[in-house]
């Protein structure tokens, strides 16, 4: 049976209880802003991050992220259940301001560190360099994960997704984890590795105890959804950035 090369990945209890509770306290304090982190994968710190990242790199499986200048760029994303992120793909954002080239990562991941809120939709579509359209034009197809506490999704890097609101325990907050895995740097981490150094909750996890206890990551089976049957009606529009109501 071929694999859908559109298809992401997903995987449960990724992380060892132990670690997961300490990431997870961590990740409480860190800021909840798009400005994101850079963790180099030859020597990542700090060590907190760096088991993580040990725990999740043989998941993604990438050999382009055995280069000496591979790193992730990763953030804490925390938000109400019933919100909605539009579609948009991962990118050097320092790049497309500066150049308007769309330079996405080698794979986009997410770890989710709760249970509530919507589903993250990927679709089998990119953007074009200059990420004035999609392609295809048209949604084809679409995968929809859950979140759930522990749970790993990864895909290509350059795949359009958005992540759906959810009326259900809608006082609750959806707390992830975005990691993008690149196999060199980006024009932005000369500014991301300043605020990483700066940032005090950042510094306090360099003394944060881990564990090297084992994980048992479970594969998770995804239904494709197409176009003419998606569980609810998903709208794009596309530039994400310049999208305006229509009259």
């Amino acid at each position: 049976m071929d694999v859908d090369p559109f298809a992401p990945r997903v995987f449960d209890d990724v992380l060892p209880p132990a670690l997961l509770e300490v990431l997870s306290a961590a990740a409480a304090v860190l800021p909840n802003r798009t400005l994101s982190f850079w963790t180099g994968l030859d020597a990542p710190e700090p060590p907190l991050i760096a088991t993580v990242l040990r725990h999740l790199k043989a998941l993604v499986g990438l050999p382009q992220l055995e280069r000496p200048d591979a790193g992730v760029e990763w953030w804490v994303r925390r938000a109400p259940a019933y919100h909605f992120q539009p579609w948009h793909v991962d990118k050097d954002e320092a790049l497309f301001m500066r150049d308007g080239v769309v330079r996405s990562p080698a794979a986009a991941s997410i770890l989710y560190l709760s249970d509530a809120g919507g589903a993250t939709i990927f679709s089998s579509q990119v953007c074009d360099q200059e990420g004035a359209a999609l392609v295809p034009r048209r949604l084809e197809r679409a995968w929809t994960i859950a979140p759930r506490r522990n749970r790993f999704v990864v895909a290509r890097g350059d795949a359009v997704h958005a992540v759906l609101p959810s009326r259900e325990h809608a006082q609750q907050v959806r707390t992830s984890m975005p990691i993008n895995w690149w196999p060199s740097p980006m024009v932005s981490n000369a500014r991301l590795a300043t605020e990483a150094a700066d940032h005090e909750a950042l510094a306090q996890l360099t003394d944060t105890p881990v564990s090297a206890e084992p994980s048992n990551p479970v594969p998770v089976p995804l239904r494709t959804w197409y176009a003419a049957d998606l569980p609810r009606p998903v709208e794009q529009r596309w530039p994400a950035w310049k999208a305006a109501p229509q009259a």
